[in-house]
């Protein structure tokens, strides 16, 4: 499916380092951009062009799942309180507006330094408002920030070889809605080359009783995706279907379906055979 190991044709890798989390490296392409990059899995890229370096790319454009979703919440004169768990880049970054208040929950210490180091990231430092970020494991961190209500939250921290599972459980999901403000949206970035999070989702969802629509963002032309367009695939969930706003009307937007014979993921219970691709 998703493309997510990125082969440097002709790239220049410009900054590696280790952290317990594995090697990151950061690669200048020719095309003028700067990826990051974690063993063989894709966490960001941004334009080095200044005229260009505001524009969210990879999974993040403006045209795919989650451009749509942030336009769709970009109501004028409202702010919005936006958490980010997993940060990457910090690509999402892109879309803060003045006013707004931006959390992100990130677990690498190296991660959070990359994308503040304006060397090779500036969309933490171009942004109209500073991001916060609580370092540590996201889900714990959450827990612990008791007071935190978003409009918007996103859960990022799934790669294409394997997955921390115990992000995606009916018990951390519980804990996800229950940081939503009323009428807020949990967005979960399910790109993966090997992995088939929807059925996962689906379960999770009708057992916990809310509402959820997904859009699979894949057919990205050649020269798009050599320009930074890269194919996602995306749910959103929320306590009432409302909440969604226009994507519930949306046709690219559909419903999930469960898996049959795939048993519901908690906290003492997961498998990944099933949902391999």
């Amino acid at each position: 499916m998703a493309a997510q190991t990125f082969t440097p044709n002709g790239g220049k890798v410009i900054h590696e380092e280790r952290s317990f989390f594995g090697v990151h490296r950061v690669i200048s392409t020719p095309r003028d951009q700067h990826l990051l990059v974690h063993g063989s899995t894709f966490h960001g890229v941004q334009s080095i062009d200044p005229t260009k370096r505001g524009e969210p790319l990879a999974y993040y454009h403006r045209n795919g799942p989650f451009g749509q979703l942030f336009a769709g919440r970009a109501t004028p004169g409202r702010a919005l309180r936006v958490g980010l768990v997993g940060l990457g880049a910090g690509s999402l970054v892109a879309y803060a507006r003045p006013g707004d208040a931006w959390t992100a929950y990130e677990i690498d210490p190296s991660v959070d330094r990359l994308a503040r180091d304006t060397r090779y990231f500036t969309y933490v430092a171009d942004a109209p408002v500073p991001l916060r970020t609580v370092l540590g494991d996201g889900r714990l961190s959450l827990a612990a920030d008791s007071s935190a209500r978003f409009d918007v939250l996103v859960l990022d921290t799934y790669n294409s070889d394997a997955i921390p599972v115990h992000m995606l459980t009916r018990e951390a999901v519980g804990l996800y809605v229950s940081r939503l403000a009323p009428g807020g949206i949990l967005a979960l970035n399910l790109s993966s080359r090997h992995l088939d999070l929807r059925p996962v989702v689906a379960a999770i969802v009708r057992d916990a009783g809310l509402v959820c629509r997904m859009r699979d963002d894949l057919d990205i032309p050649a020269d798009q995706y050599g320009a930074g367009r890269f194919p996602a695939r995306v749910a959103v969930v929320a306590r009432r279907l409302e909440d969604l706003g226009a994507l519930a009307l949306d046709s690219r937007w559909f419903t999930p379906a469960e898996k049959p014979g795939l048993r519901l993921w908690t906290d003492d219970f997961s498998t990944l055979l099933p949902i391999y691709h």
